[in-house]
């Protein structure tokens, strides 16, 4: 089965994405797959190391090959650090997207909002977004870096607006600006799993769990967008706050 196409629950972690791609097996002629163990071998070294010490006879050790054969696949760094972002950003998307949903919608927010935390707290994915931050200040590849990022956040924003647009459909929350109401989802989440990273805030240690964090977020959610008919459903369906 192919490295890009497994899926799973929190166990699949960015590590091991990375670790799959890093121990698939490559023949000589086989192009594609040893510069993915390439630009996997660039991750790992980033979360280990820090982009700013990464260095390229290791990232070639790490992926099971010799400087030479590396600099033939990628003879520019700037492009291999590029398409290691890229590969960086699948990866972050596949672990935000990885949700079973379900049938009651408080349950179905509330995953979608936890899973999107569990993403963001992982070591590689933070490492993954500083790294992102210190290429923005190389000028050769700055403009490449921000079309990444950008294409990366526009589909995490659709991601995100198709579930609302589906509620506002469903008419279980009232319509309103796209961009805000999933800011009013996801942006306190971000600001607690990388606001030490990039805002210098405190650690933020839930006071029961993340789950109850996204919970939580959620239930403000609906309080403020809710309408007749998700409080009538509410009730007749004991939909509830409180299922971990």
């Amino acid at each position: 089965m192919a490295a890009q196409d497994i899926r799973g629950s929190d166990s699949w972690t960015f590590d091991l994405h990375v670790q799959r791609w890093l121990n698939a097996p490559a023949r000589r002629h086989d192009v594609a797959t040893r510069a993915k163990r390439i630009l996997a071998s660039v991750l790992q070294e980033w979360q280990e190391v820090g982009y700013l010490e990464a260095q390229i006879y290791r990232i070639a050790n790490r992926a099971g090959m010799s400087t030479a054969t590396l600099y033939r696949l990628f003879p520019d760094k700037g492009q291999l650090s590029c398409e290691a972002l890229q590969m960086g950003h699948e990866i972050l998307i596949d672990l935000i997207t990885q949700v079973d949903h379900h049938p009651n919608p408080i349950q179905d927010l509330t995953e979608m909002v936890r899973t999107y935390a569990m993403a963001y707290l992982q070591p590689g994915v933070q490492q993954l977004m500083l790294s992102q931050t210190l290429m923005l200040l190389e000028p050769e590849i700055e403009a490449r870096v921000n079309d990444i990022a950008s294409a990366s956040q526009n589909r995490i924003n659709s991601y995100w607006h198709e579930k609302i647009q589906s509620l506002i459909d469903e008419d279980l929350i009232q319509a309103e600006s796209l961009d805000w109401q999933r800011c009013r989802l996801i942006g306190a989440m971000e600001s607690r799993t990388l606001g030490r990273f990039f805002w210098n805030y405190p650690s933020h240690s839930p006071d029961v769990s993340w789950h109850h964090d996204a919970q939580n977020i959620v239930m403000d959610f609906f309080k403020l967008y809710g309408t007749e008919k998700f409080k009538t459903l509410s009730r007749t369906y004991n939909w509830n706050w409180t299922t971990e």
